[in-house]
């Protein structure tokens, strides 16, 4: 990870919570006394997200130690004790929700990914797309990849994508029907990155995806497309390796299990980042430490 940027995040996220003053712990401690804390994990799912949380509190006060029983990627059964935390009361009280929110989110990030990782059964790789929490988008691909999935393109500078709207566009601007307008957006960017990038372009059918594919993607994507124009496509591609077939919209397990009869290399997959179930932590003090 780049600490830079991810310690930038944590003292933004530290800043919305605790503004000028805590104003609860100030009134009622008088001094700055170590304490004890357990970490519990209230609901099963994938760890993710450890060394965010300690950082939320390192930046906080030098002072802070850690004991860890479980490492990120482990699957964690509900009410299990994670670790202990041993630091500054103060502190602690103030990092506790910023550092439960992290690992509660990207833990349910990495736990959703696993599920359907684990549901492709190795048919095809399971990839996320931009739908993340703004300024989070790092963190957010990190869990995808602890729970075993791929990243997609980090944003709009990293690969070509042409989607729907870029194809829209074209057809009111140039009058043109949808399929001249596939082409022209695919020859557009050929002759204007030659080779610098990958082009992947979104396409709804059959007639689509072979005119696409015939004009030299890297890789096609049947967004919510009929699972027979899909068959019928792969039929046509007869297992050549010149393109990648990706396979996007609603996906869930229904779905996912239909897929998985049908020769394609991945899918791409929006609610595992922004509307996983987040996996519940709770930091519980224990004892004083002298």
């Amino acid at each position: 990870m780049e600490w830079e940027k991810i310690d930038k995040i944590i003292k933004e996220a530290l800043k919305e919570d605790i503004g000028n003053c805590d104003v609860t712990t100030e009134s009622i401690f008088t001094d700055n006394f170590f304490v004890s804390a357990d970490l519990i994990c209230k609901s099963k799912g994938i760890l993710c997200g450890l060394e965010i949380f300690k950082r939320v509190f390192i930046l906080l006060s030098p002072n802070f130690k850690f004991d860890f029983y479980y490492k990120e990627g482990d699957f964690i059964n509900k009410k299990r004790k994670i670790g202990e935390i041993i630091g500054p009361v103060k502190e602690l009280l103030k990092g506790e929700r910023t550092a439960l929110n992290f690992l509660q989110q990207l833990s349910g990030i990495a736990t959703e990914t696993k599920k359907l990782v684990e549901g492709s059964k190795g048919k095809f790789k399971i990839y996320d797309t931009r739908k993340t929490t703004p300024n989070l988008r790092d963190l957010e691909k990190y869990a995808v990849k602890i729970g075993g999935g791929e990243n997609h393109r980090f944003g709009l500078f990293d690969m070509v994508l042409i989607k729907d709207n870029h194809i829209k566009a074209i057809m009111e601007k140039e009058k043109l029907d949808k399929i001249s307008a596939i082409k022209v957006t695919i020859q557009r960017a050929k002759e204007y990155w030659k080779g610098k990038y990958k082009i992947e372009i979104e396409v709804e059918n059959l007639e689509e995806a072979v005119c696409a594919y015939q004009e030299g993607v890297d890789i096609i994507m049947f967004d919510n497309t009929k699972v027979d124009d899909i068959k019928k496509f792969c039929k046509f591609k007869n297992g050549k390796k010149d393109c990648e077939i990706e396979v996007s919209g609603n996906i869930d397990f229904k779905k996912l299990k239909k897929l998985k009869k049908i020769n394609i290399d991945r899918v791409s997959v929006g609610y595992i980042t922004h509307s996983p179930k987040a996996v519940d932590f709770s930091l519980k003090i224990k004892k004083l430490k002298i």
